[in-house]
């Protein structure tokens, strides 16, 4: 029997079997023999506990995460709510024979209830921490603040010197500024032409087997699932979380829901779940984002690594498992994997399809590129795995920036770690319609600006702390890919333009305008042919057929990314914080077989 074998057959009797914790029963039991009361709703019984008089985050959090013990109230009667393994039952018998009146101060709860005691009672300093933890580690890297006063200067002067130009020289300015972001976006189109190479030699090789392992030695790992309004994709999220093969008392499952959020809490209390899973109700506060939920958790987290899903999310089983295997095998400077996303609803519509190629061409062409060159990787915002302690180093998650994923690549590249992608994907669901999808991108790219702007604060720590390599690689990622989408439409303009007077920008008589023409021709015709090429690798590695016919939209979704790119820079002047939530519509899914 191979390791998936083992993992993914429950009652096989095998030592990779999974098994539940200890039950509330077994809990009731030992508290009788000692004569103890077992309380596991201490809450709803009228006690409180006392909020950490320091506000001190790590003694919050390391309680928190022990779960062991706690001293709550009522009616001025004072209780100590103990969690034991067995090994506490024995030292708690011997201390309870030795002085009898401790049984009436003494009650037996669980981790679980210990740990909604002190989160209902360090609220404040926990939503504090959240806010502001990055921010004082690292204000610079923060993007609460949109522009600093000498980004504000530069920016002006910039503006100032553009309009100069173009008022003095016309043409010529606007075709130098065409020809420099055509230099970007060539450079975009190089690196695609070189992932195809990248691919095509991933397929030639065979999938690594993980090691058999030993469930005892295992870690604890956190599963963080962030939701907002949807509580219809509960039941769905719960059953893709036990498919995880990962024993269940190494398991750390956190589902995080803003505490005014009533029908998505409703429908996790109704589902009655028992441990691992565990409800996290964060306290309305601004900024009302998904990386202000995942950093509220962040302190309350039990495991050491760490991975995030979204609420349609549908990992492979053994995605854990590779990551700790990748995790052992990197070095300590390996701080995240990324594991690749694809669309399991690619054939609902056009904009489906293109989506589910536009991800094929990302997380299984582009980033395992720049993975293997060690440049900063852009993640994705769902299925990153990550060591916990680098990420707190770090600072965790920046509540302000609203493509918190973008924001996380660069800013482990400057405290010194790198990323790596891992094999195994998550399946997960592209918007169906415009709206949502234009919404959705909308974010993306106002993120990407966010983050664009935050590590250009000061551009020659930024090269110093990531080295010229790194700093070019992040350079074309990013503000590359922003000028990529902003002058699309141009060059779709000088198409067009070409194919109604093909003579006449040569009756211009200006080489600059020529040149200009030419290299916008070519980025137009390069850029579709090498994202055909490169999405028809992509497919064939996974082993499928791409979405026939496809291709034929794929000008008209550039448009929409480009009209997403321009209200992404009005959103970012007028609501650089807010979050437009992706509504998902749930499981339309049809099966299909895990990568291997």
């Amino acid at each position: 029997m191979n390791f998936r074998e083992q993992w993914l057959a429950p009652g096989s009797g095998t030592s990779l079997e999974r098994r539940r914790p200890e039950t509330g029963q077994s809990l009731t039991a030992r508290a009788a023999a000692l004569g103890l009361s077992f309380d596991p709703r201490p809450e709803r019984n009228g006690f409180r506990a006392e909020a950490n008089s320091h506000g001190d985050i790590d003694e919050i959090s390391a309680a928190i995460r022990a779960g062991r013990a706690v001293t709550a109230v009522r009616n001025g009667e004072a209780r100590l709510f103990f969690a034991p393994d067995a090994r506490d039952f024995q030292l708690l018998a011997a201390r309870i024979a030795e002085q009898p009146g401790l049984r009436d101060r003494i009650s037996i709860t669980t981790p679980a209830a210990i740990r909604r005691l002190l989160l209902a009672a360090n609220q404040k300093p926990l939503v504090a921490h959240a806010i502001n933890a990055l921010q004082r580690l690292r204000p610079d890297l923060s993007a609460r603040r949109l522009l600093t006063r000498p980004q504000i200067v530069v920016l002006a002067v910039l503006l100032l010197g553009i309009a100069a130009a173009i008022f003095l020289t016309g043409w010529v300015a606007i075709a130098v500024l065409d020809i420099l972001a055509g230099l970007l976006f060539l450079g975009v189109i190089l690196i695609r032409m070189q992932a195809i190479t990248g691919v095509a030699h991933r397929a030639r090789q065979r999938p690594a087997e993980l090691p058999d392992t030993d469930p005892a030695k295992l870690p604890i790992y956190s599963v963080l699932l962030p939701l907002h309004h949807e509580a219809h994709m509960v039941a769905d999220l719960v059953a893709a979380m036990d498919q995880l093969a990962w024993p269940r008392e190494k398991l750390d499952i956190k589902l995080i829901v803003e505490a005014d959020d009533r029908a998505t809490i409703a429908a996790i209390i109704a589902l009655q779940l028992a441990a691992p899973f565990e409800l996290i109700r964060v306290p309305p506060s601004g900024p009302r984002t998904k990386p202000k939920a995942l950093a509220y958790a962040l302190p309350l987290v039990r495991g050491d690594y760490v991975t995030v899903y979204d609420a349609e999310d549908r990992p492979d089983p053994l995605q854990l498992a590779e990551a700790h295997a990748a995790f052992a095998a990197g070095g300590p400077d390996l701080a995240c994997l990324q594991a690749p996303l694809l669309i399991d609803n690619a054939d609902a519509n056009g904009l489906t399809a293109l989506f589910a190629l536009e991800y094929s061409v990302q997380f299984d062409g582009v980033l395992p590129l720049l993975a293997t060159f060690d440049l900063p990787l852009p993640l994705g915002g769902t299925s990153n795995h990550f060591r916990r302690a680098a990420l707190e180093w770090i600072g965790g998650w920046d509540p302000y920036n609203v493509t918190e994923d973008a924001d996380l690549g660069v800013r482990l590249v400057r405290f010194g770690y790198r990323a790596a992608m891992l094999e195994r994907p998550t399946y997960e669901e592209a918007p169906a319609t415009v709206k949502s999808w234009l919404a959705q991108r909308t974010r993306w790219l106002k993120g990407w600006m966010q983050t664009v702007l935050v590590h250009l604060r000061a551009p020659q720590r930024l090269l110093r702390e990531i080295g010229p390599k790194r700093f070019a690689g992040f350079m074309l990622t990013s503000l590359g890919s922003l000028v990529a989408a902003a002058v699309h439409p141009l060059y779709i303009a000088t198409a067009l333009m070409m194919l109604v007077d093909p003579a006449r920008l040569w009756r211009a008589n200006s080489p600059l305008l020529a040149g200009m023409a030419f290299l916008n021709l070519f980025n137009l015709v390069a850029a579709y042919f090498v994202f055909a090429l490169l999405s028809r690798q992509t497919y064939r590695l996974r082993r499928q057929n791409r979405p026939a016919g496809a291709l034929i939209y794929l000008p008209a979704y550039w448009v929409l990314l480009s009209i997403a790119c321009y209200r992404a820079l009005f959103e970012l002047i007028i609501a650089p914080h807010h979050w437009a939530k992706t509504r998902h519509v749930g499981r339309r899914r049809r099966g299909r077989s895990p990568t291997a």
